[in-house]
């Protein structure tokens, strides 16, 4: 949860993910003990985050909440990220601890100005495929049609476990078409108050029998996509 403004405009902190971390013995002693936020200019907040400038001291709240969990999965399995618009960015520190594996990235956005991280993932050695909804990209639709058309390509004994990340209508639109959902993991997009639980302001509805709403930032963001009751 980073903190845009040194006054009260706005008053709440916006939750970012974090895209890249360096420990302090990195080789490069500039990036040592550093983390990178990659984020899209999309209202107040993130206005006032553009004049930021170097050097300035910035108050950030985290690391928060839940993240994804690689099950026990065969060396085989493929292992499919997909990603839209800025989500991807939540998908990128989960590729770097993949890397190696049998790796599908599907990396969606309205128009080629919003597909990301490529070049970045490139170096994982990832079969990177690029959907926009305009066409000027790749495949023409969205990132969930482009995966659908792909699964032709995996054998019919390959299960691959899928984790995604984006709009809550992309997220939504995938536990429709997937006909199996307990291969999924997805991490939600939500507005934030507090980022710490406190608040209740980023509920979502579960089919857990006994707390069937939970919090994107302290429950999640990382949900099974079988838990989610999409309204």
């Amino acid at each position: 949860m980073l903190k845009t403004s040194n006054n009260n405009s706005p008053l709440l902190r916006r939750p970012f993910s974090v895209y890249k971390s360096f420990p302090n013995n990195h080789p490069d002693k500039r990036k040592r003990d550093c983390i990178f936020i990659l984020y899209k200019k999309a209202g107040k907040g993130t206005q006032k985050m553009t004049i930021f400038h170097k050097g300035e001291k910035v108050s950030l709240i985290g690391p928060l909440g839940n993240g994804f969990t690689l099950p026990p999965l065969p060396s085989s399995t493929p292992i499919i990220l997909i990603g839209g618009g800025v989500g991807i960015v939540s998908l990128f520190p989960l590729a770097e601890v993949l890397r190696g594996r049998k790796l599908f990235v599907f990396i969606g956005g309205k128009a080629k100005e919003d597909i990301l991280c490529m070049e970045d993932l490139k170096k994982f050695n990832a079969n990177i495929s690029i959907a926009t909804e305009d066409g000027s990209l790749g495949f023409k639709g969205t990132v969930v049609d482009l995966f659908l058309s792909s699964k032709k390509n995996f054998q019919k004994n390959e299960m691959p476990y899928i984790f995604a990340c984006g709009p809550g209508g992309m997220l939504k639109e995938l536990a429709a078409r997937l006909r199996s959902k307990n291969n999924c993991q997805v991490s939600l997009e939500a507005r934030m108050g507090c980022g710490f639980g406190a608040c209740w302001g980023c509920v979502v509805k579960t089919n857990h029998p006994k707390t069937p709403y939970q919090r994107v930032c302290k429950e999640g963001p990382v949900f099974r996509l079988e838990e989610i009751i999409w309204q």
